[in-house]
């Protein structure tokens, strides 16, 4: 997907500075796309900090599937297998599913928010080998494109863009955020929820133009807030 050059407020650029620093922290971020045919908000997790109790707090607000996004070298690494093939799929979703795996030895079903939290550890943990993952499972990656939301503008780019600028491996739980009637949350019910809980919302957008402001300026020693001084 071809990215113009576009102007961004500079409080809409200071909103990912304070998602990176929540991300970084062990926070949860909310993120809205603009693509009809994906959800239209998710709850993000860095893998890194996604004990059980954080767990359980995703599902409270998602639609009970944990996914995680996976930079494209790390799914190569795993042997993580698409589901079907880019060129096969049929599927309302143009994401690239891989097999759902299980973390195998200190999980039982694979089901619980300890089991699921403990799988996605692992696939964050660069010592985890593809023998050890269990296939098929419970926790649901998901491959982004080598370049991030400069190549395509979807939630496993931004989830692993985000996790990246925060200094961690890229790979992140991601849950599609629900109403408490099961339907898509909208943006308004985004707003509530990060209100309620005090989380960062972004855009998909926003973290294009912070990626193209980041990359014009760094040759100059400055941040992307540097734009609106």
């Amino acid at each position: 997907m071809a990215v113009v050059e576009q102007t961004v407020a500079p409080e809409r650029l200071l909103a990912v500075e304070q998602a990176i620093d929540a991300f970084a922290e062990g926070g949860f971020v909310l993120v809205h796309d603009d693509l009809a045919k994906e959800h239209r908000g998710v709850l993000l997790l860095a893998a890194e900090h996604a004990h059980e109790g954080a767990l359980k707090q995703l599902l409270d607000h998602t639609s009970g599937m944990v996914c995680v996004a996976l930079p494209h070298e790390r799914a190569e690494r795993l042997r993580l297998p698409r589901i079907v093939a880019e060129e096969e799929s049929t599927g309302l979703l143009s994401n690239a599913f891989t097999v759902p795996v299980d973390l195998l030895g200190p999980t039982t079903t694979g089901l619980s928010a300890l089991d699921r939290a403990l799988t996605v550890q692992a696939l964050a943990d660069p010592h985890t080998t593809p023998e050890q993952l269990g296939r098929p499972g419970h926790v649901f990656p998901v491959c982004a494109v080598p370049g991030g939301v400069m190549e395509r503008q979807g939630n496993a780019e931004a989830a692993v863009d985000l996790s990246r600028l925060a200094g961690l491996s890229g790979v992140t739980a991601i849950g599609a955020v629900v109403t408490p009637d099961w339907e898509p949350a909208g943006y308004e019910d985004l707003n509530r929820l990060a209100a309620s809980r005090l989380l960062p919302l972004i855009s998909v957008a926003d973290l294009v133009a912070y990626r193209l402001a980041r990359k014009a300026l760094a040759r100059k020693g400055l941040s992307p807030l540097d734009l609106g001084r």
